[in-house]
């Protein structure tokens, strides 16, 4: 049963399709969130916007909004984090660099994790892993979800508890660019550029506000306040953070399809509410960035969004 939006103003910035590790394709995802009645979308695919140009197009269909973007996986010094890109211009080459070199660390990475699910018995072929896979981004969830359709696991949660997560046998680290790198390409291909929900940065209150300290002066723009992973004295303490700092904030369900998740498009667990008031905001920031990129001559500032083919 679909979960129908509460206010007709609400928005969804975090979202997955097929081109990487979601169960439904670009097109459905928008049509879905036309059926929630969500005014707007950002497809937020993992390292590719593959899927772009279906989602546009299905949103000019639709009356949705859809936000070119993309989720950028990045690492620091010890740890990683996701870097989110919003309204890029999809065919921007440096961009699509930094994207196929995120690519191809997680394909390196894919293939060690096989091995070693080989090794404790659990064979799977990366056609089993990638066959609904659209864009070539291939992730942990798609490795989760071909062990419960061989019979490995019971759930996708299962799979990351006993195999896949963090320090379990089959966990492989892998090499990701840097979140500097990301967000000069962001900014490169006229966009702007989001931490993607803090709190899975797994530090302390103190070191995660370092930490946005860290990327703000690097050039970060928001900070996803609203997120399923966040309680609401989290989402408080981000959203001061961001106000202290002058970031932007963004909000989302970090929805990728599967029933078992207990997330709702546009809801997140239920009661996530993300007005269009945030995406104008947005609109607002890259107006006067361009502005001010046109009175200094700096013409890469005035590039807008468009779709990259594949």
């Amino acid at each position: 049963m679909v979960r129908k939006a509460p206010q007709p103003d609400l928005v969804d910035l975090h979202v997955h399709s097929t081109a990487s590790d979601g169960v439904y394709s670009p097109g459905d995802v928008v049509r879905r969130a036309a059926e929630v009645g969500l005014a707007a979308i950002a497809l937020t695919d993992h390292d590719t916007v593959a899927g772009v140009a279906e989602a546009l197009a299905a949103g000019e269909a639709c009356g949705v909004e859809v936000i070119p973007a993309a989720e950028i996986s990045t690492e620091f010094d010890d740890g990683a984090c996701h870097i989110l890109a919003y309204f890029i211009d999809c065919g921007n080459a440096p961009l699509g660099a930094v994207l196929r070199e995120a690519r191809d660390g997680r394909a390196a990475r894919n293939e060690k994790i096989l091995q070693r699910l080989g090794a404790a018995g659990l064979a799977l072929t990366m056609d089993e892993v990638a066959g609904g896979v659209a864009g070539g981004t291939v992730t942990r969830a798609n490795l989760a979800g071909a062990m419960v359709r061989k019979g490995y696991v019971k759930t996708w949660a299962e799979a990351f508890e006993k195999y896949l997560g963090r320090g379990k046998p089959a966990f492989v680290p892998r090499r990701r660019v840097t979140p500097e790198a990301a967000m000069a390409a962001i900014h490169g291909a006229g966009g702007l550029a989001a931490l993607a929900h803090p709190r899975q940065l797994n530090r302390g209150a103190a070191e995660t506000e370092a930490w946005i300290e860290r990327l703000a002066a690097a050039g970060l723009d928001a900070v996803e306040t609203a997120s399923p992973d966040h309680t609401a004295n989290y989402a408080r303490r981000y959203r001061a953070c961001a106000e202290r700092l002058g970031l932007l904030e963004t909000g989302g369900s970090d929805w990728h399809g599967r029933d078992e998740s207990g997330l709702h498009l546009g809801l997140g667990r239920g009661s996530m509410l993300v007005h269009y008031e945030r995406v104008q905001k947005m609109k607002d920031r890259l107006a006067e960035r361009r502005s001010a990129g046109e009175k200094a001559g700096q013409g890469h500032l005035a590039v807008k969004p468009g779709p990259f083919p594949v």
